[in-house]
């Protein structure tokens, strides 16, 4: 069985070949990344585009340049939303800090989620994130449901619009996995969950939406993507 794959990069290691990774953009792309102010976000999301482009080029048999990206958003037509391959496969796209997370899948729909530890999360955060039956398990704790939310609520395609408490999962310190999601009976059948290992001062998390039992998840760093690149470095 084919796995799923997630793919990390640490946005200072990648910066290098950002310059010629641009070229992999196109045209819609190039002009959201220049909408950015700051630097860091501007490259951010110029390394997930060209991530996603690269991994999904090879599946499909074609150049970078000509992967069959769409961006239209569900709710506006708008193309700023998540990125949609047509006939798959599956994608879902992350970054935080220095850390940006492409994972792929040929099975279904999935989504990763990463955070940086930045010290941040308080009160405001876990009024906004927890269930009234979640214990918080501290900072950590908090960035541990964050991460397991969002995935979850990026498999699902409903992002944003739900709000997080009305989407229960484990306690920190046990396997991730949905519990409840109000109003949603037996989603929790569908969903499998993986915790990621995106390197210290960060929590990661992946959810597979009807995925076949026992898929296997594998972690691959950017430099398998960029090696047949090396020239753009």
């Amino acid at each position: 069985m084919e796995p799923v794959t997630v793919w990390w990069a640490e946005l200072g290691a990648a910066r290098p070949a950002l310059f010629g990774l641009v070229g992999l953009l196109d045209p819609v792309e190039r002009a959201r990344r220049e909408r950015y102010l700051r630097d860091a976000d501007r490259d951010r999301f110029t390394l997930g585009v060209a991530m996603t482009r690269l991994a999904v080029a090879g599946r499909l048999g074609v150049e970078p340049e000509h992967v069959p990206l769409t961006r239209a958003c569900r709710d506006c037509g708008e193309p700023h939303g998540p990125p949609v391959v047509d006939g798959g496969p599956h994608l879902s796209v992350s970054h935080s800090g220095d850390r940006v997370a492409v994972a792929v899948s040929p099975h279904g729909p999935l989504g990763v989620d990463v955070e940086e530890d930045s010290g941040r999360i308080g009160d405001d955060i876990a009024r906004q994130l927890l269930a009234g039956d979640e214990p918080p398990g501290g900072r950590a704790g908090l960035l541990t449901y964050w991460t397991r939310k969002e995935a979850l609520l990026k498999a699902t395609g409903d992002g944003l619009r739900v709000p997080l408490r009305d989407v229960r999962v484990s306690a920190p310190d046990e396997p991730p996995r949905l519990r409840l999601w109000d109003g949603r009976p037996g989603l929790a059948e569908r969903i499998m969950m993986r915790t990621l290992d995106p390197g210290p001062g960060y929590a990661a998390c992946l959810a597979l939406l009807d995925h076949p039992e026992g898929v296997r998840v594998r972690e691959r760093p950017v430099a398998e993507l960029l090696r047949p690149r090396a020239d753009l470095t």
